[in-house]
């Protein structure tokens, strides 16, 4: 199958090579809530499966006593190979001396074969992109000659309630020519967005079904009831967080920042169940509306997703990301999930190298148990690496 190399991915992941060794990044002197940064450290690339020449994103879940991550697209090395999604688990919770990544799926840390695809293709769009295969598409009348589909892991929460991690994915379509519906552009042509179970007491992954949808969502292989928003709203598509029995999904982002959406997590497929926030009345209390037309921003945007979480030592949500074309990355906090959200401040500046750096996560399962030393990871497009940072905080006056 042709595959479609992106910017993302970018000629210089061809690079195996990354930092040599720890370095000083840039630390932003800052207060919020009582913490500042006292240090940031560049702790160099966690170590990935030795199949894998470079692979974006990079979130991150605890289940257990396990760290649970996925990626975007990754380029496989031993044998050669592309694929649009790719997970792995670790048991290593010690980030001070780096992180061992090295599984190929996110059930089985003794696996360290070839990575699968993460995200399960259907029967119809595995049958769609075979249809429309070909080496050359140049003097092709087929408007999808070429055509493949991507999902992109995004965000994750763990429902313990239901012994699994939801975690949000992005569809896309790509790899066709220029004019048509499905050319490469930039990334590819979004689908809409949608949740992936995996399941970690059958070790199975599952694309959920939407159910009450206002509309049916088209993909080029017909209607795909995998699919729960639109392009243009991706609910979850930027950041979630479960705060008891509820999950919050961030979405409908511009570039000046993201709406939130809510819905118990009991019910996370009915759509008819998702509300959407309009802001606070005049006493501050929170509205929701089934209207998604309505919402209103409430938290910066970060370029390939951001981190929500709660965090102790703060007493607060925070939000961790990296905007576009930005080498800081920057967190803010709020005492809710929907804000009101604290003016961003600067966590530290990636190291910049020649190619792009972006997709900068929080990952708060490797919080030392003061509270006060936290882990970072960003992607360098140079290298195709996962840079890990610590940072850590003091208790101001």
């Amino acid at each position: 199958m042709r595959q479609s190399r992106i910017p993302l991915v970018l000629a210089a992941l061809l690079a195996a090579t990354a930092l040599s060794s720890p370095a000083e990044a840039s630390p932003a002197r800052h207060r919020a809530s009582n913490l500042v940064v006292e240090s940031a450290t560049e702790l160099g690339p966690i170590t990935q499966n030795p199949h894998n020449a470079a692979r974006d994103n990079g979130q991150s879940v605890r289940y257990g006593n396990q760290s649970v991550w996925f990626f975007d697209d990754t380029i496989l090395k031993n044998p050669d190979g592309f694929l649009t999604s790719t997970a792995a688990t670790t048991s290593d919770l010690d980030a001070s001396d780096n992180i061992t990544l090295t599984s190929a799926n996110p059930l089985d840390e003794r696996s360290t074969g070839v990575p699968p695809e993460f995200v399960p293709f259907s029967a119809a769009e595995t049958a769609f992109q075979q249809q429309h295969a070909s080496a050359d598409c140049t003097n092709s009348a087929d408007e999808y000659c070429g055509t493949v589909f991507a999902h992109w892991p995004g965000p994750a929460v763990v429902d313990q309630a239901r012994h699994r991690i939801l975690v949000s994915y992005g569809k896309l379509c790509r790899g066709g020519r220029v004019g048509t519906p499905c050319e490469s552009g930039f990334v590819g042509q979004a689908q809409g967005t949608g949740l992936v179970s995996v399941d970690m007491n059958s070790k199975t992954i599952t694309r959920l079904t939407a159910t009450n949808r206002p509309a049916d969502i088209p993909s080029p292989e017909g209607t795909d009831n995998t699919l729960f928003f639109p392009p243009g709203q991706d609910w979850g598509g930027q950041a979630m967080v479960l705060v008891g029995s509820t999950l919050y999904g961030y979405g409908k982002c511009t570039l000046d920042g993201c709406a939130v959406a809510k819905v118990p997590v009991a019910q996370v497929t009915d759509i008819s169940q998702w509300r959407f926030y309009t802001g606070a009345d005049g006493n501050g209390n929170p509205q929701w509306s089934t209207d998604p037309s309505k919402t209103v921003q409430v938290k910066a945007n970060g370029a390939a997703g951001s981190t929500v979480y709660w965090d102790s030592a703060f007493g607060a949500y925070v939000n961790t990301f990296m905007q576009f074309q930005s080498q800081d990355v920057q967190y803010q906090t709020a005492p809710n999930p929907w804000g009101p959200w604290s003016t961003p401040t600067k966590l530290f500046t990636a190291a910049k190298t020649s190619g792009i750096e972006y997709a900068a996560f929080a990952h708060p399962e490797y919080t030392s148990a003061d509270g006060l030393t936290k882990y970072y990871t960003y992607y360098t497009s140079s290298t195709g690496a996962q840079m890990l940072v610590k940072v850590r905080f003091a208790k101001g006056s």
